[in-house]
């Protein structure tokens, strides 16, 4: 059965123990959102020279076809932190569903929902 977000069940409730789980081990994870060692400058060119690498290695992975989902996940991921770093909200919110949906598309395939590789009609995977 399908939740209103499109998830089923299963995969909704697991999410949540793991969740709750995180919480209970790491009461405090998550706390720092930009580390406090690092200016909001160092913060953002830090953000800019992983991003610059990751961007990088995703189009040369996506020129060979090979594009791998933690590399991808790691982008996303950075996106984040560079919204954070610029005070963005609204933004950083965006970057971290759409690690969000890197990480279901990894369960839909490991859990059998989806094959690995492009659909044979050309459409996204």
């Amino acid at each position: 059965m399908k939740t209103e977000t499109g998830l089923n069940q299963r995969t909704v409730s697991a999410i949540e123990r793991h969740y709750k789980h995180a919480k209970e081990k790491h009461p405090y994870f998550c706390d720092i959102l930009r580390p406090k060692f690092y200016t909001k400058d160092q913060a953002k060119r830090r953000c800019e020279n992983e991003l610059e690498d990751c961007r990088d290695l995703i189009s040369e992975m996506e020129s060979e076809s090979r594009l791998q989902w933690d590399v991808l996940l790691n982008c996303e991921v950075w996106e984040a932190h560079e919204a954070i770093a610029n005070d963005d909200t609204a933004a950083a919110v965006e970057e971290c569903y759409d690690a969000i949906a890197v990480l279901m598309r990894v369960i839909d395939v490991l859990e059998g929902r989806q094959s690995l590789g492009r659909p044979k009609d050309g459409g996204a995977a």
